[in-house]
């Protein structure tokens, strides 16, 4: 099989590494071309430009031709890490190792930093490290109320589509493109500022011979909004538990239970999913993809998790959880104050980074929200064209509107696309094959390194993982690959995946732990596993290939180990 797609880009020459960590959870499967142009290598480009450039690199370093921070190679989107480096390189309380951990958390071995030119220039310097110092001083950060609020006045003043020319819903779509970058700018600075604080807290629980200690401050912030829909699925699942007809619908599956609801006599639990679906309908997996499906566009995605967790017991309940896990976080902090209390520059450092943590964390998952929300306004748009285009027989089916760049939107109401769109979702269905290599230099890997190793198996019986969120668990592995399809998923199961972003986070609930093949300290699996007071252990490499369904597993978020107890 050819390596590439026809909107891949070509590694830069300066910066040349390149990584699918962090970036691989959002953008798990290969990108489609409007989803290219409309979201990271389009605005979100010029969204991270805004903030880099105020930040750790000038303008006159990039590379003419390359996108600053994210590229598409075989079709799947990669991460620079060279120029995330720049932020360990060029700060006076960082390393490029530091960034590296935040990516790879304890896994791959990378080619060593090479230095640059401005990486000791004084006023560059000095930019970084002001900036730096604003984040853990910080006592709010405004910005993000005031886009969140944006976006909500943009999706309850959704037109009506049948009002809507053809034309007319490519405006809209385009009209998303310049609140999407004002969007990632704030959400690339609160990211930064997100792993800057909380390696504050790092940084003095290892001093102390404690690690793991941060985890537990960590857990229980409040306000993670990706957390958010477990806890309104949550309700739904009690409504269903207590409800002998909508329980009795469900026991005869999904597709089922779609069509019969509407003749089911549960007017409270029709009016909470509508309010669901109003609040959370444009999540779903692979949400930051146009072509995806979400909760709005196919709500039995909702009805699949919420089986999944009608049979957990009260004790699963995540807002309990959430109580108990800020109960561990506020006895941690008390631990760390009372270990460095006689030093008054850690304790001082401690005090600043532990509200700013508490800032940014949630600030950088609330950013996400809004981007996915003005993904899914675009999304809606580009449905209903494809929907008009093949009803009129311009296009085979919708989802051939994902097939379609910017540049051919035109071109697609005219009736020019037909063929060109279904050769081109040949070859993009062609790319799911595909094993995208975790890190590259240079050079684009060539074949062999794309090819699918999962069936490589070890002996080992303990998994050397990255502990994300405190505490131990003991249950049977579930590895899922969709969360679309939890089957046989049951409360105290753990659950292993290969990555996640917040589709998954119903599962969390009843979920004993939380294991997934990569992600680092600030990956989406972490974050909601403190929230939700889980254990969690990230970038266990090949644990999705190394566990199989129904072995005993221990799970030690403390120490980052995964054992398997089956002999």
């Amino acid at each position: 099989m050819t390596i590439g797609w026809f909107i891949d880009d070509t590694p830069s020459k300066s910066f040349p590494i390149y990584t699918r960590g962090n970036v691989g959870e959002v953008f798990p499967d290969p990108v489609s071309p409007l989803t290219a142009d409309h979201t990271w290598r389009g605005a979100g480009d010029i969204g991270v430009r805004d903030f880099m450039y105020r930040f750790t690199i000038d303008p006159d370093e990039v590379d003419e031709d390359n996108k600053l921070m994210f590229e598409i190679f075989g079709g799947y989107m990669y991460l620079n890490l060279s120029v995330a480096r720049l932020m360990g390189a060029r700060s006076s309380g960082m390393t490029p190792e530091m960034v590296d951990m935040g990516f790879f958390g304890s896994s791959s071995a990378l080619p060593p930093y090479n230095p640059r030119e401005k990486d000791n220039d004084p006023e560059v310097c000095s930019r970084v490290d002001a900036l730096m110092f604003s984040w853990m001083t910080a006592t709010d950060f405004p910005a993000v109320k005031a886009l969140t609020d944006e976006v909500e006045e943009v999706v309850d003043n959704r037109p009506s589509f049948d009002d809507l020319s053809d034309n007319e819903l490519i405006l809209r779509m385009r009209n998303m493109l310049p609140l999407f970058a004002k969007i990632f700018s704030t959400h690339s600075e609160v990211s930064a500022a997100a792993s800057v604080t909380l390696g504050a807290i790092t940084g003095m629980a290892l001093s102390i011979g404690r690690p793991g200690l941060d985890l537990r401050i960590a857990g229980g912030l409040g306000g993670v909004a990706s957390s958010e829909p477990s806890f309104a699925m949550w309700d739904l699942s009690r409504m269903v538990r207590s409800s002998d007809q909508l329980s009795s619908e469900l026991d005869k599956g999904v597709e089922n239970f779609k069509q019969q609801l509407g003749t089911i006599e549960a007017e409270e639990f029709k009016s909470t999913l509508k309010q669901f679906i109003t609040q959370y309908g444009s999540r779903g997996p692979n949400e930051w993809e146009l072509r995806s499906k979400t909760w709005e566009t196919h709500p039995e995605l909702v009805f699949s998790i919420i089986d999944a967790m009608r049979t957990a017991d009260d004790s699963h309940d995540p807002r309990k959880r959430h109580s108990e896990a800020q109960s561990r976080s506020k006895e941690a902090l008390k631990e760390l104050r009372a270990s460095v209390a006689g030093d008054e520059t850690a304790s001082g450092t401690l005090e600043i980074a532990t509200t700013s943590s508490s800032i940014f964390i949630p600030a950088r998952e609330q950013t996400k929200t809004s981007i996915v929300k003005i993904v899914h306004e675009v999304r809606l748009a580009a449905r209903e064209l494809g929907r008009r285009l093949s009803a009129v027989g311009k296009l085979e089916k919708m989802e051939h509107i994902f097939m379609m760049r910017d540049v051919d939107l035109e071109d697609a109401i005219a009736g020019s696309m037909l063929s060109i769109a279904a050769d081109r979702e040949k070859q993009y269905l062609a790319l799911f094959e595909l094993n995208p290599p975790f890190w590259f230099s240079e050079t684009v890997p060539p074949k062999e390194a794309w090819e699918d190793t999962s069936s490589v198996t070890s002996n080992r019986k303990v998994l050397q993982g990255m502990g994300g969120s405190s505490g131990t668990a003991t249950g049977t592995a579930k590895v899922i690959l969709d969360p679309t399809d939890p089957t046989d998923f049951e409360p105290g199961d753990i659950l292993v995946a290969p990555i996640t972003d917040p589709s998954w986070t119903p599962l969390f609930v009843p979920a004993a732990a939380v294991v997934v093949d990569v992600g680092a300290t600030m990956s989406h699996a972490v974050i909601v596993s403190r929230e939700l007071g889980i254990p969690c252990v990230v970038s266990a490499t090949s644990a999705t290939s190394r566990i199989t369904n129904g072995m005993k597993i221990r799970v030690n978020g403390d120490t980052g180990t995964v054992t398997i107890l089956d002999d």
